[in-house]
């Protein structure tokens, strides 16, 4: 090959190489983007984190990203206890219950640590049979309240219910009494350990994603098919500056969604009371 068609190469040969480097970059990017590939709210990102946390934790964040996640989630447990007493979100959910994906909900929330106290109000477009629950636990003998929508609201008024009973797991995965981000890393840890100990346990550093636009780090889980198992893909994304779970995916054995989970627009320590849990404070009428 001369030198001349090494400084000027054909057309072809441009197109030629173009087309291999456009194919290697999207290699490298659907590596990168597996396990968001399927998720709105989720963008991967490459390069270093920007977070809000000194250098050495975010360090010490992903090297245990890339070969640790239970003691990166007891980490992230620690750091939360006692630093975030409440706070304010908006939910995006989406579950699949009886092999029914079911609609997007978005839910804003309120909630308390102590006394564990939980408010969520559902958009009219994305409720379900009711736009409104309130659990408070010591209070009415910790049954959760439920406003029906439309016209049953009317007929009925404010319903109690068992927060984790029949009816209300007909409706959802997680119940309005396993909410928060502490309860949240409670259950991830279980279902680590459990597989750690049975030997099924397989794990995955995720590399860097934007969830909402905030910067996170992402954990993959994989397990195998067990019917005690919640899912055999699950990827959870850390926020890189307050340390919780502000997005968690699950897959099911056939790739398909199970569950979503993200939060957005957080707000800790606003300054919530028990009476931001009261009927009143949350556009409910008392139970009857």
């Amino acid at each position: 090959m001369t030198l001349r068609r090494l400084i000027h190469p054909t057309n072809r040969r441009v197109r030629l190489l173009v087309g291999i480097l456009l194919a290697g970059l999207f290699c490298i990017q659907c590596s990168r983007t597996e396990a968001f590939r399927q998720s709105r709210f989720v963008v991967a990102i490459s390069g270093q984190a920007v977070g809000e946390n000194d250098a050495a934790v975010m360090a010490h964040v992903k090297h245990l990203a890339q070969t640790d996640h239970i003691t990166l989630l007891e980490y992230c447990l620690a750091n939360y206890e006692g630093r975030f007493r409440n706070y304010t979100c908006t939910m995006i959910k989406q579950e699949r219950i009886n092999q029914v994906v079911g609609k997007e909900q978005e839910i804003h929330v309120k909630f308390m640590e102590e006394p564990y106290s939980v408010a969520m109000a559902w958009t009219p477009e994305t409720a379900p049979i009711g736009d409104r629950a309130l659990y408070a636990q010591g209070r009415y003998n910790n049954q959760m309240l439920v406003r029906p929508n439309g016209v049953l609201n009317q007929l009925v008024g404010t319903v109690m219910r068992p927060p984790d009973g029949p009816e209300a797991r007909r409706s959802t995965l997680r119940p309005i009494n396993q909410f928060g981000f502490r309860r949240s890393m409670e259950s991830l840890l279980k279902v680590y350990r459990k597989a750690r100990s049975a030997g099924d346990l397989k794990e995955a550093f995720g590399g860097y994603a934007e969830v909402g636009g905030r910067e996170a780090i992402a954990l993959v889980r994989y397990l195998p098919a067990k019917d005690d198992y919640p899912a055999a893909r699950t990827v959870i994304f850390l926020d890189l500056e307050y340390l919780v779970p502000i997005a968690v995916e699950g897959y099911d054995w056939d790739g398909k969604l199970a569950c979503r989970y993200v939060y957005k627009d957080l707000a800790f320590n606003v300054g919530l009371t028990s009476s931001d849990f009261l009927p009143a404070a949350n556009g409910m009428a008392p139970p009857k």
